[in-house]
């Protein structure tokens, strides 16, 4: 119980900056997780810190509890379409977890950009939402991939098509471009190409913000900082 209510005082005083580290769990240790209880578990703490997050971030009561119904139920789909990979669940899993994502991208997105002065708080969000377009494309290519199997040239040995399309998301969205993974469709090549779009234009714009904001701070420099 302790180890518990510690985590969960270090999600109420810094949701964001857990918020940051449980993506790159997610992107670097979660693949190499092979147990599903382990993995069911980084879920559950990944969704307490969205939780977190959501009350920050979320002012409207009706909003943040149909924010935390929407996490509960993603969280629910895809524990029961790993149990039952029935489509219609396997697809609820998949629009419900596109959803959720978006929700929270514009809720940090929100923050960022109304922020009154730069601070960790604000570079720490400006960085999530970065990550969580990655993580939202490879939702939407998983959707793809289960409506068009031929839609990317996956290896099964290499994973399950959700871990190798969120890995090759990260690619595109850093313009790597390995090479190892392809879009083979017209639509998944588009979708490919939006989102290496969206990230180039996404550093541009906040790195414009994030200065301006800096600037309009300096000339009214007793502005209280803002918490999330």
């Amino acid at each position: 119980m302790t180890a518990l209510r510690t985590t969960i005082d270090a999600i109420k005083e810094h949701p964001l900056r857990l918020l940051l580290w449980m993506l790159l769990v997610v992107f670097a240790v979660q693949p190499a997780i092979e147990s599903y209880p382990v993995v069911l578990a980084i879920d559950c703490l990944f969704s307490l810190i969205l939780l977190g997050v959501l009350r920050r971030l979320v002012q409207s009561v009706p909003v943040f509890w149909g924010s935390v119904a929407l996490l509960a139920l993603a969280l629910a789909a895809r524990l029961a379409d790993h149990y039952d990979d029935t489509t219609w669940l396997t697809h609820t899993a998949d629009i419900v977890s596109v959803a959720f994502t978006l929700l929270v991208m514009l809720l940090l997105l929100n923050y960022v950009v109304r922020a009154p002065r730069v601070t960790q708080n604000t570079l720490l969000a400006a960085i999530c939402v970065y990550i969580l377009v990655g993580v939202l494309f490879g939702f939407i290519f998983l959707l793809v991939y289960r409506a068009q199997p031929h839609a990317f040239n996956l290896d099964p040995t290499l994973g399950s098509p959700e871990t190798q399309l969120r890995y090759f998301s990260m690619i595109t969205l850093t313009t790597v471009g390995y090479g190892d993974i392809m879009p083979k469709t017209s639509e998944a090549r588009a979708l490919a190409a939006l989102e290496a779009l969206i990230a180039q234009l996404y550093l541009a714009a906040i790195i414009a913000r994030l200065v301006g904001i800096e600037v309009a701070h300096a000339a009214r420099p007793d502005d209280p900082p803002t918490r999330a």
